[in-house]
């Protein structure tokens, strides 16, 4: 008989009791702290934290939309060149080196991670492990857990790179968030993390401001099971005019004072219009449906960084907003 191809999670010892940082021991179905506890182990995934949490609607999206972003799946290297770019030009030098990925989502950085040649060990609050363990389950050097970014169940100050990217702004306390993955850093390795940007607009009403904030006010008041629903009628109505228009840069601007969809034409070169359709409902969901969302300016994140200690700092405006890679001292 053939061998069963190597999976995720070919090895439990790896993981750690979130609250003690111990070793766990593997029971069956649950892998079990020095004091009893017993962390449930589900479709092979360990779960660290309640199945029902502020995350759902994210890992209800995912799950919904488990390979839209995935660079394997678009054709194109989006997700590749983000990662790249926030790496501080370092990704061709993850080969065997042990990376910690906070809120992988569906896995579209998972997947970069383990085709660098990574040993990644990855985990989410949401539900969302179960479309990343779909995604690239068969690769033998993830390993992939549900837990909670404060807490992560892994071995402290261990890791060459420790990344966090699309996550740390719907933590429900951003420095603590970034204190917490500081602890995971080696000495002498990078972290690596973005956040949405502070800007004065965000906090003023449309149509001055920003239209998606009032969209995303009315929906987080309506039962979670009818948001996905709201949103893509919402998309479904603004998305034409959007796409008629795409070419005004003027249009554009108009309509977004009153329009809350996230649409990125032509600033990412999307293949066609039903690709910008995904992109739009996946991401104008992404953005109404945030349990938390916080922004913050470079400065703060620098001023953050600085506190933990960390060194050759670089941060810079980018991406989802702010950009920031830093070395833990040896």
């Amino acid at each position: 008989m053939t061998p069963p191809s190597p999976s995720f999670n070919a090895d439990f010892a790896v993981f750690r009791d979130p609250a003690s940082g111990a070793a766990l021991r593997h029971d069956g179905d649950a892998l079990v702290a020095p004091d009893g506890t017993r962390h449930p182990i589900v479709a092979g995934i360990p779960r660290f934290v309640p199945q029902g949490n502020y995350a759902d609607d994210f890992g209800a999206q995912w799950n919904r939309f488990p390979r839209t972003q995935l660079d394997s799946h678009t054709g194109l290297p989006i997700t590749r060149d983000r990662l790249a770019r926030c790496l501080n030009g370092e990704l061709e030098r993850l080969a065997g080196k042990r990376v910690l990925e906070a809120g992988s989502g569906a896995g579209r950085f998972t997947e970069v991670l383990l085709a660098a040649g990574a040993e990644v060990h990855s985990f989410d609050f949401s539900g969302a492990v179960t479309a990343n363990a779909a995604n690239n389950g068969h690769n033998a050097a993830l390993s992939l857990a549900q837990g909670d970014i404060r807490q992560p169940p892994y071995p402290a100050a261990s890791y060459d790179y420790v990344v966090c990217l699309g996550v740390i702004q719907h933590t429900p306390d951003p420095e603590q968030s970034i204190a917490a993955l500081w602890r995971m850093v080696k000495p002498g390795g990078r972290l690596v993390i973005d956040h949405y940007r502070f800007r004065w607009r965000f906090a003023l009403p449309t149509p001055i401001g920003d239209a998606a904030s009032v969209y995303r006010w009315a929906i987080l008041r309506l039962p979670p099971e009818r948001r996905a629903g709201i949103v893509q009628r919402i998309v479904d109505f603004w998305f034409p005019v959007h796409w008629r228009w795409k070419d005004s840069l003027t249009m554009q601007r108009l309509i977004r004072r009153f329009s809350p969809l996230r649409f990125y034409y032509p600033d990412l070169p999307l293949k066609d219009r039903a690709m910008h359709y995904e992109w739009s409902l996946l991401d104008t969901h992404d953005s109404t449906t945030d349990y938390f969302k916080h922004l913050r300016g470079p400065e703060a994140i620098r001023a953050t960084l600085e506190s933990l200690g960390a060194e050759q700092i670089k941060v810079e405006i980018g991406g989802n907003g702010v950009e920031a890679w830093c070395v833990k001292p040896l």
